[in-house]
């Protein structure tokens, strides 16, 4: 059985989020025909959990300088598409209440309307998407019937954040967005145009940079907040 075409998001990338963003806006009939993995950086518990398995999840710090970059960057992006982006302050560097309650919302068939709602309580309220009780609001204004400390004690969605974990791991997803179709992966916003391009019966034409060769350019490194996956180059985000 054929694998669709996938993407790997997060809802600490900003890039992520402007990915998100743009598909939805230019591309909405795609965005239900993909499949959507989570990516996130694991806390101890899931960190253990993922050694168990033989697998480790990618990390590189950043620097000061990296992260400055980023700033201005984002504000670049955002401000072309109009957005007026908030940076947030995270504490609590926390990351399973958001991207476990993405599991809940799937089930209930909202996982873009959470995805939506997190990104922009995040990247616009600049609201802390690790506390728990900026996610239980989440889940209770789309009437998600699911407690946020219930969800990230459940042995069921944990298996499955598992299994997400190790897909991260096992399809060498070193930074997102990451875009995959077939063999070929797309690593950053600024892939996205070839990433559509590639898939069946896509009239979107592949950018004349690419075209050529369908390699990507030099890569040069982006900003990571301290203790978070390799954010990599302009577009891409860990």
């Amino acid at each position: 059985m054929k694998t669709a075409p996938r993407v790997y998001f997060s809802f600490r990338s900003p890039y992520s989020w402007l990915a998100f963003h743009d598909l939805r806006r230019e591309h909405p009939e795609l965005v239900s025909a993909l499949e959507w993995r989570p990516f996130w950086e694991p806390d101890e518990h899931f960190s253990a959990l993922l050694a168990e398995t033989g697998h480790e999840f990618p990390y590189t710090p950043m620097s000061r300088a990296k992260h400055f970059y980023l700033l201005r960057d984002i504000r670049r992006l955002a401000g072309r598409r109009g957005l007026a982006n908030s940076w947030p302050l995270d504490e609590q560097m926390h990351w399973e209440p958001s991207h476990l309650g993405w599991f809940a919302a799937s089930d209930h068939g909202l996982a873009h309307e959470y995805a939506d709602r997190v990104y922009t309580a995040r990247w616009l309220s600049g609201l802390d998407i690790c506390r728990t009780e900026v996610i239980q609001s989440i889940l209770d204004e789309l009437a998600i019937p699911a407690d946020v400390g219930e969800l990230v004690r459940s042995p069921a969605i944990e298996k499955r954040a598992l299994d997400a974990l190790q897909a991260v791991c096992q399809e060498d997803v070193f930074g997102v967005p990451m875009f995959i179709h077939r063999r070929e992966k797309y690593w950053g916003i600024d892939r996205l145009a070839d990433f559509l391009a590639a898939l069946p019966g896509s009239s979107i034409a592949q950018p004349e940079s690419t075209a050529a060769t369908g390699a990507p350019d030099g890569l040069a490194e982006i900003p990571v907040p301290k203790e978070t996956a390799e954010i990599g180059h302009a577009g891409g985000c860990g």
